[in-house]
């Protein structure tokens, strides 16, 4: 997400928890005191009352839901207004629309990820520093799996917040006291009277008046609306054809870019050939270069501009990066993990030792490339800066902060400051962390400044966005463990060898940089503390490239869950144990996580006699507060091609506030995990990305989509993350499951490789066996 340098704690939030040099620079306590970070004041709107600052209630007794979150497919706008319409006591119908709001209200900062604490938990100085320094900075954003878990109590307190302004306005209205009033389905009732009240009635009076200190919240058994499943708000409107993508956004008098980026990262435009024909081309009103690193046409439409940059001819700068293969990245990775001096993270009780003296060792190396995030909707922002030097952006983002910022930036670089930006979120065709940047912004913005009176609308061809774009980090872990007389380790040592998202996230984005050391995405999923081994070590390499990298959906978690869950198999093999039986021991001391993993062997009937050809492989992990475990099933024919027939899993996401919208998104995950482990890569060649379009970089297609089935565990904890988890587990389910069909450990991914048949369809086949 943008500039998500909260898993670290990084930069702001330390800040923040020390309490000095930020604080003195907002004007110190005194001034945070008047913050207003729960923003549960109301006012009046025109004709709209708004209670708080998530809700408005209009005269007809419509209810409007402001959730400060992208709606990127996941359902989040579903969810949060399912919570404030149970604590308000609403029917969950059409009577509720939801809005997304774009202002820097601090009640919509992404507190909760940056402190890394529950919204139901906070307490205390450093919380209420943090909170309210976070909310003046306008740190708004969508991402790592925390919208749910970071509002959805916030949210809630609102909806009875509010309940409770419209019994008091009720209670004045009828001059009753406010103990004999009830609310039910939008209305506010005297029981012993009969008399009733709308809440469109009430809420022009409700708004004026003061919030509730501490409202007090519907009990769990009194709830009718969160935990059922209901169907999503924007469905409707979707089946029609209604939303706007930022791909269909139409302003008057709008011009249209295409762009080309360098085809090495770092180069630079030593100079465009053949500028002057390019701006004779049809339709062409301007070529520019940006920041001295790409160029852009614009034309009077996207094709007309893209049929122009197919033109160009750019000479590029020579780059140290220039003969770079995926070769020697592979190489570079193989160097890291000799590494004398790694970054360590973890170091408890002896484990080298305990290794170096036992008898038996398991170690194995495994793999992963770089990969895009391909969404299906193409990177793209539409930018206007008017003659009076506003500004306003119509953008597919995750946050209306890096809008803002990558509109001023960009501006800036044509010599135009914008007076105020004013930010339109629109849906988001896919993101997995991509729309975080603001890469496309700022360019869409320079363009917007040299073209002031005319909106443009920028969008990169999908082989920019391939070839061109962000990328999740390669990566390679060593990892070690000594087994005891009983099979189970007793010291555990791993090393990753990756390179830093964090580091490469703020050159691009921040003016300061912490660095490369202790990034602690690099390590998700390496540490597996609910596995039971007395000693363990966790250390990362940094291993720079010139390849820029993003967040990417799952981060670490997406290489090293599946690095970590196929080398518990490895040692299981080691041990003559059952991987489920294996795991089960290791989970002894987990119960939470064991819990979930029966709960997927049931599903799967793990145990179960399998053809020959056929085999199962099982994989947990925790992960964004959440548990999850899966069983993939896989067919492996006799010429070695690939099948994953069935995948179940088994989630323990705490809380469920909307079921079928959890069992949803451990669909989508699970799909887009079988896809990266079976067939997904990006390799180099002098220096330039290969791959280009869906042509050479496949997606799983609905024809050998596996069957999916999701089983929703309950532990009775607050709300865990659900829109990442499911991509977890998926690789080493299925590395696991192709072991137990052929015998045959595969340590890098992709798990096989893509053929093209008949030039009609794609099939995976097990890679070549390495001589």
């Amino acid at each position: 997400m943008a500039r998500f340098l909260s898993r670290r704690g990084f930069l702001i939030t330390g800040a923040a928890l020390g309490g000095t040099a930020l604080v003195a620079a907002v004007g110190g306590v005194g001034y945070l005191a008047t913050v207003d970070v729960d923003g549960l004041h109301g006012h009046l709107d025109g004709e709209r009352a708004a209670l708080n600052a998530f809700l408005v209630i209009q005269s007809d007794g419509r209810v409007v839901v402001n959730v400060p979150r992208t709606e990127m497919g996941q359902g989040i706008h579903t969810g949060l207004a399912m919570v404030v319409a149970e604590e308000l006591d609403i029917p969950f119908d059409d009577r509720i629309t939801v809005e997304f709001p774009t202002e820097a209200h601090p009640a919509y900062s992404v507190w909760f990820n940056m402190l890394q604490i529950r919204p139901e938990e906070a307490s205390g100085p450093v919380v209420w520093v943090g909170r309210r320094v976070l909310g003046q900075l306008g740190f708004i954003a969508t991402g790592a799996s925390g919208s749910t878990m970071g509002m959805w109590h916030p949210m809630r307190v609102a909806g009875a917040s509010a309940r409770h302004m419209l019994l008091a306005a009720a209670a004045a209205r009828l001059d009753v006291p406010a103990a004999e009033l009830a609310t039910a389905d939008g209305f506010v009732r005297h029981v012993s009277s009969g008399q009733r009240l709308s809440y469109g009635e009430l809420a022009r009076e409700a708004a004026l008046l003061p919030p509730p200190d501490r409202p007090a919240l519907k009990p769990a058994s009194e709830w009718r609306i969160i935990g059922r499943s209901q169907p999503r708000v924007d469905l409707p409107a979707k089946v029609r054809g209604e939303p706007v993508f930022g791909m269909d956004i139409a302003l008057p008098d709008m011009v249209h870019a295409a762009i080309r980026h360098a085809p090495v990262f770092g180069a630079k435009v030593g100079r465009v050939g053949n500028e002057a024909e390019v701006r004779a081309a049809p339709g062409v009103r301007d070529v520019a270069v940006i920041e001295g690193q790409k160029v852009a046409v614009v034309a009077a439409s996207w094709w007309h501009a893209e049929q122009a940059a197919w033109l160009l001819d750019i000479e590029w700068t020579k780059t140290d990066a220039d003969g770079v293969s995926s070769t020697e990245m592979s190489a570079r990775l193989g160097s890291a993990l000799a590494s004398k001096t790694p970054y360590e993270h973890v170091n408890e009780g002896d484990t080298g030792s305990v290794i170096t003296n036992a008898s038996t060792v398991v170690e194995a190396d495994y793999t992963v490339p770089f990969l895009p995030h391909a969404c299906m909707e193409p990177i793209n922002a539409t930018v206007f800066v008017r003659d009076d030097l506003t500004a306003e952006a119509w953008v597919s983002s995750q946050s209306p902060m890096a809008v803002r910022q990558g509109v001023a930036r960009g501006a800036g670089l044509a010599g135009v400051e914008p007076t105020s930006v004013t930010c339109n979120i629109t849906m988001n065709g896919g993101a997995f962390g991509r729309r975080s940047d603001q890469d496309v912004v700022a360019e869409a913005a320079f363009l917007a400044a040299r073209h002031r009176g005319r909106p443009v609308k920028l969008i990169w061809s999908r082989e920019e966005d391939i070839a061109r774009g962000l990328f999740r980090s390669h990566a390679a872990a060593r990892l070690r463990a000594a087994l005891g007389p009983d099979g189970l380790p007793v010291a555990y040592d791993a090393l990753v060898a990756t390179q830093s998202v964090i580091e490469s996230v703020a050159s691009r984005n921040l003016p300061v940089n912490p660095g490369p050391d202790g990034d602690r995405i690099s390590v998700e999923g390496l540490d597996k503390l609910h596995y039971a081994v007395p000693n363990r070590r966790i250390r990362s390499q940094h291993v720079p490239s010139h390849m820029p990298i993003h967040f990417w959906r799952s981060n670490g978690f997406s290489f090293n869950t599946f690095f970590t869950e196929s080398f518990i198999d490895e040692c299981a093999l080691a041990a003559k144990a059952d991987p489920l039986a294996y795991r089960r021991a290791l989970l002894r001391d987990s119960p939470r996580h064991l819990a979930v993993l029966n709960r997927v062997a049931a599903l799967a009937k793990w145990g179960t006699p399998m053809a020959p050809g056929r085999g199962r492989g099982i994989a947990i992990e925790e992960c964004y507060r959440s548990v999850v475990a899966q069983v993939a099933e896989v067919t492996v024919a006799a010429d070695g091609e690939v099948r994953v027939d069935r995948v179940f899993c088994a989630i323990d996401a705490g809380l469920v506030i909307n079921p079928d919208a959890v069992i949803a998104q451990m669909e989508g995950g699970i799909s887009f995990g079988v896809t990266t482990a079976l067939m997904s890569a990006i390799s180099l060649d002098a220096g330039a990305v290969v791959e280009s379009n869906f042509h050479d970089f496949p997606m799983q297609r609905l024809a050998n989509a596996p069957a999916i089935e999701v089983a929703i565990v309950d532990s009775g904890l607050p709300p865990g993350g659900a829109g990442e988890p499911g991509i977890v587990p998926v690789a080493g389910a299925i590395a696991n499951a192709i072991h137990a069909a052929t015998g045959r450990r595969i340590r890098s991914l992709p798990l096989a490789v893509t053929e093209t048949v008949d030039e009609r369809r794609t099939r995976t086949v097990l890679p070549p066996v390495a001589t």
